[in-house]
C-alpha cells in the first residue's frame, strides 16, 4: 500500500476532491490534527491534545504514536505507520506523520 505524509502545518481545505477517496482521507486526518481535544462540541474526546505541545520534545515524541493512534479512531480508514516532531527554523513545533489509507471508494 502507498503511504503518504500529513502535517500539521496550515493549509487551506481543498473543496475540490469530494469524490477522490484518498484525498478526501488525507484531508480528514489532517482535520483531527489540526482539530483540540475538546474543541467539537458533543464530541469531547475528538481531536488532537495540545498539551503535547507544551511538553519537552524527547517527552512528545514519547507521547506522540499512542496520541495520534487514539485520534485517528475518528478515521478508520488511515493507519500511522510512523511519527516524527521537531522544532522548524521559526521555533514551531511540527508533527509529521507517515500513513497508509485503506478501505475502498465505498468505505469499506
Amino acid at each position: 500500500m502507498p503511504t503518504y505524509i500529513v502535517d500539521n502545518r496550515a493549509a487551506p481545505i481543498d473543496f475540490e476532491c469530494p469524490y477522490d477517496f484518498v484525498a478526501r482521507t488525507l484531508q480528514n486526518t489532517k482535520n483531527l490534527l489540526m482539530t483540540r481535544l475538546g474543541e467539537v462540541p458533543y464530541d469531547r474526546f475528538r481531536g488532537f491534545n495540545w498539551a503535547l505541545y507544551d511538553m519537552p520534545l524527547p517527552l512528545m515524541r514519547e507521547e506522540l504514536m499512542p496520541e495520534l493512534d487514539r485520534m485517528l479512531l475518528w478515521e478508520p480508514d488511515v493507519e500511522v505507520e510512523s511519527a516524527e516532531c521537531y522544532l522548524n527554523s521559526d521555533g514551531e513545533t511540527i508533527i509529521e506523520m507517515t500513513v497508509e489509507v485503506g478501505g475502498d471508494d465505498e468505505g469499506g
